[in-house]
């Protein structure tokens, strides 16, 4: 996640709607584009229904201040009224908004001969709109970004009314070309269904006119319309972009002053425009649920009706005039939207052919994740997410001879650290033609691709989001080698003095110490942080290296394997999601990212165009937003670079899996983001404690999450767990398994799904040695969820001291002889 950004779509005040709104399966929603440092209020909540068809129980609505008169929020920013009048008048003056020809409609077909026109609007229609969609920064706020789209020639930016918040803000208007421009908030509405407001660029010169879309006009949404979103969404990639992101989808519902639609929103992309296939601007993005599908904005004809007022004086009686525009927009049917089974079934045949090229990839009765075949008994799969189950691991797929579904071993012979691929033998699989059909036309913003899912049918279908896209290396944090050492300039002798060592990190499984000096890595002396990180970040994970290490005037050489961030250290989901994403979704390169709604462990699957040509390779779930996808042609360099080494595979892959170790305190902690998934239900989140990983959708009682560590000494542990679950859901029983041995608990209450707290479960004794498998798991069915889960501890318990006892002996006279003998 970019930093400074806050999770999706925005919290505001709203009288009839409480502020927390509670999700039957474990999560709750958040903001949109706002940064950290926004105070948010007290309210009361609100539990959800399964059935209910409320927008109400599926969006949390913000919580900031209700914008009634603009001109006297402005006076707080030390703006004279009459000055401020004089100005806003000034500067108005001859100005109205673009204005689309009435007369033209939106497609809504759903035929499959309309997928080609869909396209060819879809690419015209951000081209032409992507200029004027704008990226929107503001002072005093560090990191505080957002999106807006200009809707005058003059300089006049329309966003929501969450983002500018009041006017007279000053801020930072910056174009998809790279020029900037000082800025200035007008009026800004946020409350009931309407979230809406002005930003004028201040600096423009007079002779200058900027792009600016045309507004729809009034009247013209159905349901089932297509539309597309653009917006700065933080976590489509790593770094910030000049140009703004895509997506394609359909008009869910209308009502009141709001339109939902399922061409999903993320953070940053708060006041983006929502535009149909013509270009014209149908919404402005205000927030989203939990469900990717889920996305809220403020419509055409709210914007019709409330545009006039945030440009003049006064906004007026907002409480009496907004009950028009209070609506219910929520609808649960895929009919008519993105993910409509109908559709999706008329995109079969592009994807069909690819068939005879998927695998499963099973631990026991465990599906792992998918692969591709790439030539006779070769397959590839993503390596973290093979790596977790990597042992005696078994490909299932169709016969070429039979059709049959057989199984066969597979073994891993190369990864490429790079693209997270792994390289693997499968007896009996071979490549077919469909997977040798390469699209050679260039893959453009607003391009139409499909995925395949394991029976070869299509599983979603998105839009390219950029014409170019890289997530660099530099900028993964969370997934490039981590050694897992804080450290301080030592001068005597020269290096690096490490002042901690991270639990579960590769240099607490190597037994580096802290007040070890760090001398050098491989022979080059390391001296700062700049010459450790210039050293790491040449490395892959799995790679060794050799460090040089003072102990005490002692010279010490440590072979040290560079393995993943362990979950005590990482910063969480990119962006704000309760979709399940992969856990390493960064640092590939060059890559497509399209907006298709794809389950993290359904990935390492074909993505082909409208023709069927295969565009690229699925390799992770980076958020509600985006997919990542490998272009075909670096899948195909990597196949030529790797020379299978089955031994040199095979550790590799073990440094992919975190092995959890014992802190300097005794404690063991199992965090979320080091647990593999068992199940196709439960799914990572942001929603712990200061926006972490937490694991919720918990509704499957066969679902559980499983850990692997490292004992070096066996004992007793109490154990204690940090959960979350509203009290009309707790008591689910659970168990804790680690080894041989299990203890038994429940889950708790507490006053929601996101409020976590600790409780004890019980004891447990570890009486192995060496590596063993913890798992938890329910024990029955939970009424909606189990939990929203965040972390186990396990605090070793101090061992009882042992009695010494002196045996009592019969006393002679020689003792008694030798008792008087002595002084």
């Amino acid at each position: 996640m970019a930093r400074g950004y806050r999770n999706v779509c925005s919290r505001r005040k709203d009288r009839r709607v409480p502020r927390k709104m509670k999700s039957p399966v474990g999560s709750s929603v958040r903001d949109s584009g706002d940064a950290p440092g926004i105070k948010i209020s007290d309210a009361t909540t609100l539990e959800g229904h399964p059935g209910s068809s409320r927008i109400d129980e599926f969006f949390q609505l913000p919580a900031h201040p209700i914008m009634l008169q603009a001109i006297r929020r402005t006076l707080s920013a030390g703006l004279p009224g009459r000055s401020l009048r004089v100005a806003l008048l000034i500067g108005m003056a001859g100005w109205t908004p673009v204005h689309a020809d009435q007369t033209s409609e939106p497609i809504s077909s759903v035929d499959e001969t309309d997928l080609a026109a869909i396209e060819e609007r879809a690419i015209q229609a951000i081209d032409d709109a992507a200029a004027a969609t704008v990226l929107v920064t503001f002072r005093g706020r560090a990191g505080s970004s957002a999106s807006g789209v200009i809707i005058n020639p003059g300089g006049y930016v329309l966003t929501a009314g969450h983002v500018g918040d009041h006017p007279g803000r000053r801020g930072v208007i910056t174009l998809p070309d790279g020029r900037e421009f000082r800025c200035r908030t007008l009026g800004q509405i946020f409350e009931g269904d309407v979230d809406l407001g002005l930003i004028q660029i201040l600096n423009l010169d007079e002779e200058e006119e900027l792009p600016a879309v045309e507004l729809a006009p009034k009247g013209g949404l159905q349901d089932g319309d297509w539309v597309l979103t653009l917006g700065y969404a933080a976590a489509i990639s790593e770094a910030r972009r000049a140009e703004p992101a895509a997506r394609i989808g359909r008009i869910v519902a209308v009502d009141g002053g709001e339109i939902a639609v399922d061409s999903p929103f993320d953070a940053g992309d708060s006041g983006g425009p929502i535009i149909d296939l013509d270009g014209r601007l149908i919404g402005i993005v205000s927030r989203c649920g939990h469900e990717s599908w889920q996305n809220i904005g403020t419509g055409v004809d709210a914007i019709h009706a409330f545009l006039p007022r945030l440009a003049s004086e006064e906004l007026g009686d907002l409480d009496r005039d907004l009950e028009d525009w209070n609506g219910n927009t929520g609808r649960r049917s895929s009919r008519d939207t993105k993910r409509d089974p109908r559709f999706l079934a008329t995109l079969d045949p592009l994807t069909s052919p690819t068939r005879q090229g998927l695998v499963e990839l099973r631990n026991e009765d465990r599906l792992v994740t998918f692969g591709t075949v790439v030539g006779e008994n070769r397959v590839i799969a993503k390596a973290s997410l093979f790596a977790r189950q990597s042992r005696n691991a078994m490909a299932v797929f169709a016969s070429p001879a039979t059709g049959r579904p057989v199984a066969e071993a597979a073994t891993p012979l190369a990864i490429d650290a790079e693209l997270d691929l792994v390289l693997l033998e499968v007896p009996g699989v071979s490549m077919p033609d469909s997977l040798k059909n390469l699209r050679v036309d260039p893959v453009e913003s607003g391009t139409l691709l499909v995925v395949t899912d394991d029976d070869g049918d299509a599983a979603a279908f998105g839009i390219v989001a950029r014409d170019e896209d890289s997530l660099p290396n530099e900028n993964a944090i969370e997934d490039r080698p981590f050694i897992g050492i804080a450290y301080e300039t030592n001068r005597r002798p020269a290096g690096l003095r490490i002042t901690r060592v991270v639990p579960s990190s590769s240099a607490a499984r190597s037994g580096l110490r802290v007040d070890d000096v760090l001398r050098s890595v491989d022979g080059r002396e390391v001296r700062d942080r700049r010459g450790l990180s210039a050293e790491i970040g040449r490395a892959a994970i799995g790679d060794r290296r050799t460090l040089a290490l003072d102990r005490d005037g002692e010279l010490l050489d440590v072979e040290l394997e560079l393995g993943i961030r362990p979950g005590g250290s990482t910063r969480g989901l990119p962006g704000n999601t309760s979709t399940g994403v992969s856990r390493l979704s960064g640092g590939f390169g060059d890559v497509i990212l399209v907006d298709a709604d794809v389950p993290a462990h359904a990935i390492g699957v074909p993505i082909v165009d409208l023709r069927g040509d295969l565009v690229g390779w699925t390799v992770a779930r980076r958020s509600r937003t985006s997919l990542v996808v490998i272009p075909w042609e670096r899948v195909l360099d990597s196949l030529d670079r790797l020379e299978p080494d089955e031994e040199d595979a095979s550790r590799r892959l073990c440094a992919y899996r975190v092995l959890v170790t014992e802190g300097s305190d005794g404690s063991i902690e199992l965090e979320s983001d080091d647990a593999f998934p068992i199940g196709d239900e439960i799914r990572r989140e942001k929603l712990g404690p200061n926006g972490g990983t937490t694991w919720g959708f918990w509704t499957d009682a066969n679902d559980a999450l499983e850990w692997t560590i490292r004992i070096d000494r066996p004992g007793r542990f109490k154990v204690t767990i940090e959960q979350a679950c509203p009290r009309r859901d707790a008591g689910t029983p659970i168990r804790l398994t680690i080894g041989d041995h299990e203890v038994d608990g429940r889950v708790e209450s507490t006053d929601g799904w996101s409020d976590f707290a600790g409780f004890p479960i019980g004891e447990i004794e570890i009486d192995e040695i060496g590596e063993v498998t913890a798992i938890l798991e329910p024990l029955a069915s939970p009424r909606n969820a189990v939990m929203n889960f965040s972390r186990l501890r396990l605090d070793r318990l101090k061992e009882a001291p042992t009695l010494r006892m002196t045996p009592l002996r019969v006393r002679d006279e020689s003792d008694d002889d030798s008792d008087r003998d002595r002084p």
